[in-house]
């Protein structure tokens, strides 16, 4: 809710008892806008962590350990700093720079075999190197883990919908069925008794149920059903709206004008309405797409 929302602007909200927060906005000089909060640096290397792949952050941990060791063996140049090797200061020759770029990844792996050690300014820039590094390689196991952990909420996900869509395709079908004994037993000429409106009853409101469920699996899929399986539970839809009509047919006025029954009919033929071919937004396949507009035209007989 904002104050936008109001027509009668602060005095409104204040009058209607909404929190509102005290003291002048800070605004940048010489401009007369709002200044613009910096964020905090643990936050703002959080969000550039989230946003690297685990190989871009360990090309950046390996090369932060490359770039250092070479820096090493430039400062070995100038006298009483750089690396000390047994107690004697390393040379500035090739051999020196391998040195210098092994000394540096041990830093970044934080092992300290302590065969080499830093002399003067470099043992901070030690120190720098091997904290960085260090928060840095459990960003890269803290990114393995995660992926590993994505993989498996997936799969977890996955299984859940499936069974999820094989309840559906059961209640349906077992729906169907019910739905099926009772258009029979009307059909024989059998005027339905209390008890069986009570079981029509109760198969409405499963039915609408999962048609509810279907619906959402159209307009708002966290994963898209395979073709087969929308077209069994589209199947089952557009029979069950089929029995529905012939069962209500056959009712009595009184009957048919149950309140429960009214009401999951009516959300039955609400929900059924908006399942065509070209109102789902998502494309699905020309013979899918015939069976929604199937759907669609058994709601409007149900309807009316």
């Amino acid at each position: 809710m904002k104050v936008r929302d109001f027509d009668g602007g602060m005095a409104e909200w204040e009058r209607a008892g909404l929190p509102m927060e005290s003291g002048e906005i800070e605004r940048a000089p010489g401009r007369n806008r709002p200044a613009t909060k910096k964020m905090p640096f643990a936050e703002a290397t959080a969000r550039w962590v989230a946003a690297r792949s685990f190989g871009a952050l360990l090309a950046t941990w390996f090369w932060i350990n490359l770039g250092c060791g070479i820096l090493y063996w430039a400062i070995s140049f100038i006298p009483s700093q750089g690396l000390r090797e047994q107690g004697m200061p390393m040379t500035a020759g090739a051999n020196a720079l391998l040195e210098a770029i092994y000394f540096s990844f041990v830093t970044g792996l934080s092992i300290g075999f302590g065969d080499i050690v830093p002399v003067g300014a470099v043992r901070l820039l030690a120190i720098v190197q091997g904290g960085g590094c260090l928060l840095l390689f459990g960003a890269i196991i803290s990114k393995l883990v995660s992926g590993r952990q994505e993989e498996l909420t997936e799969e977890i996900h996955r299984i859940a919908f499936e069974d999820r869509l094989g309840r559906v395709r059961t209640n349906l079908h077992l729906v169907v069925r019910e739905i099926q004994d009772l258009t029979a037993d009307c059909a024989a000429g059998r005027e339905p008794s209390d008890a069986v409106l009570t079981r029509f009853e109760s198969a409405a409101a499963i039915f609408a149920g999962e048609l509810r469920t279907v619906h959402d699996l159209l307009y708002r899929p966290q994963t898209a059903p395979d073709g087969d399986v929308l077209e069994s539970i589209l199947a089952h839809l557009d029979g069950g709206l089929r029995e529905f009509a012939t069962l209500l047919s056959c009712l009595s006025g009184e009957r048919r004008n149950s309140p429960a029954l009214q009401t999951n009919v009516r959300s039955i033929a609400a929900l059924a309405n908006e399942i065509c071919g070209e109102c789902v937004p998502r494309e699905y396949a020309p013979a899918l797409k015939a069976w929604m507009d199937r759907i669609q035209d058994r709601s409007r007989s149900l309807a009316a």
